[in-house]
């Protein structure tokens, strides 16, 4: 698990107020999450492998089956 920073963002990652945008570390695939739309979090709509979530730390990808 870890955060994105805000101020050193990877290659393939974006946060744009409540929205974060990332690339699965598994498949490859560019998502996006909305702190509005996906509360609980979501998981790569490919693999299922990767799943961000907003918490209060800020936002946080892990691994699907990781406890958030």
């Amino acid at each position: 698990m870890r955060f994105l920073d805000k101020e050193n963002l990877a290659a393939g990652e974006d946060w744009y107020g409540n929205n974060a945008a990332v690339t699965c570390y598994n498949c490859g695939k560019v998502f996006l999450t909305s702190q509005i739309l996906h509360r609980k979090g979501r998981a790569c709509p490919q693999c299922g492998a990767c799943k961000v979530m907003f918490t209060k730390q800020g936002v946080e990808v892990s691994e699907a089956g990781d406890t958030i």
